[in-house]
């Protein structure tokens, strides 16, 4: 019998950890010195008894009989859900593959037998685990590359300074990519400006799937055409846009691009008809204010993923001339209204209600890190800059044209003092009673005031705000008979 990985399923070590995440169903699961089980299963076939003899040999001294038994009552979920193939044949694998589709329901994942041979319990919640390790052990997890600053829109919120017509070149690009698959990291995400402007899209994206690597494209569609659908479904991509609004002078007139709203929808319905997998933002500002909703609907009927955020700050050159089209309290007091008692979908977590139970102590506090800069993820520009997180540019962690990503990750000196950040060197919110009803974000102090250490006047009001929502809820639940 032969095996191998579906060509959907993605396999990283992080220290005693297996992480396999499938896509196809949702597939996302930890396994704990479970390493030998996998280090052979690849996209390329092997016999079931080759596989076997080589996992044999690394339990020396443990019985040959259990250790099969074992292997098959630890594959038989895999296989149940495809995230491992098994067949007669490589014919017979490539038939049983399966593609991303918005009509098919795929069923529940099989509970994991636990092997004997890893001795460990099997992780139930993986994204904590990898939280967990990631803060201990700080991994690059996902690379995004704003491959150009050209954009094919000028968003009134944008946090981007200028658009300027460069492009990081397809060799720098190359290089980040094979330093992210060396370091062990599993997600590219391809943003800009726009980046399908960018002369070399199609070769970097079939690189980074050609990397074994997860490509996400942030991009606002008005240039994809059949072509572009073509490669993104070729290469498995996973697609994210901004739609503002159903009414197309509303989005128009937040993109200062006329008939873009077209432009966007209409890719977004070929996405859908080519089963790509899509998901929806919705910004939420003053001219869309009324607007959030009609597009979460609409992502709903294309069955698509979709969330609303209010979240806009200043650009990245602390430049606040784009925080006009920013809400006020009374209206981010409604949408925050909508999202705790009507549960829209909200890109932040931090807004979640349950988070009331999990209230940090003020010694847990000033110990935490207070935010994911430098611990799983980094950014890297046209101008070949890397930088902590999306928008966070005013702070530079290195060069690629200089240095590479291993020593931007390990080495750097910011990227260092961003990492030892704790809780404590933000006093103001070690004091606030709504500090657990608010996202302490250094990019958004940055951005705004100059200083990653300078909490925002604004956004302290909206935890107030957030607080008293969230407790009104409490209140009526508490009421109900």
């Amino acid at each position: 019998m032969l095996m191998r990985l579906s060509k959907n399923t993605f396999v990283r070590q992080f220290g005693p950890f297996t992480y396999v995440i499938g896509r196809i169903n949702a597939f996302d699961q930890m396994f704990r010195d479970a390493e030998p089980f996998f280090r052979w299963l690849t996209r390329e076939p092997i016999e079931k008894g080759e596989l076997l003899k080589r996992i044999c040999s690394v339990y020396t001294g443990a019985d040959a009989q259990e250790i099969r038994a074992d292997f098959d009552a630890f594959m038989k979920p895999l296989i149940y859900d495809k995230i491992i193939l098994c067949g007669e044949s490589a014919e017979e694998l490539d038939a049983a593959e399966e593609s991303f589709s918005y009509d098919v329901e795929h069923p529940k994942t099989m509970d994991t037998h636990v092997p004997v041979a890893s001795k460990e319990a099997f992780e139930t919640l993986p994204q904590k685990v990898l939280g967990d390790w990631f803060r201990e052990h700080p991994t690059v997890f996902t690379l995004q590359i704003d491959v150009t600053q050209a954009c094919t829109e000028r968003c009134v919120h944008c946090y981007i300074p200028e658009y300027n017509p460069i492009y990081l070149p397809f060799e720098n690009i190359k290089k980040a990519i094979d330093e992210l698959r060396e370091m062990g990291g599993l997600t590219l995400s391809l943003s800009g400006g726009e980046c399908m402007m960018h002369p070399d899209f199609d070769r970097i994206v079939r690189y980074a799937r050609e990397k074994d690597l997860i490509v996400g494209v942030l991009s606002n569609l008005t240039l994809c055409d059949d072509a572009k659908i073509e490669l993104l479904h070729e290469a498995e991509a996973t697609v994210q846009v901004s739609l503002y609004s159903m009414n197309p002078d509303v989005h128009d007139a937040i993109t200062r691009h006329k008939g873009s709203w077209l432009k966007t929808k209409t890719a977004i319905e070929k996405i859908r008809a080519a089963h790509i997998p899509c998901r929806i933002s919705c910004p939420t500002m003053k001219a869309n204010y009324k607007d959030y909703l009609g597009v979460l609907e609409y992502a709903r009927s294309l069955k698509m993923d979709a969330q609303t955020d209010f979240i806009i700050m200043g650009k990245m050159n602390c430049d606040t001339s784009n925080l006009t089209c920013r809400l006020n309290l009374d209206e981010t007091r409604h949408l925050l209204e909508d999202i705790v008692f009507r549960s829209v979908p909200m890109k932040s977590e931090y807004f979640s209600p349950g988070k009331k139970e999990k209230m940090r102590t003020d010694a847990e506090f000033i110990a935490d890190k207070i935010c994911g800069a430098c611990v799983d993820s980094v950014c890297l520009d046209a101008t070949g800059n890397y930088y902590p997180c999306p928008a966070f540019a005013g702070v530079v962690l290195g060069n690629c044209y200089k240095h590479t990503l291993k020593w931007v990750w390990n080495e750097s000196p910011e990227t260092l003092r961003l990492r030892n950040v704790r809780g404590r060197d933000f006093p103001k919110c070690a004091k606030c009673e709504d500090r657990d009803y608010c996202s302490i974000c250094m990019c958004r102090n940055f951005n705004e005031t100059g200083d990653i250490f300078k909490p925002t006047d604004h956004f302290c009001k909206v935890a107030k705000v957030n607080h008293e929502v969230v407790d009104e809820r409490f209140r009526r639940i508490e009421s109900m008979p």
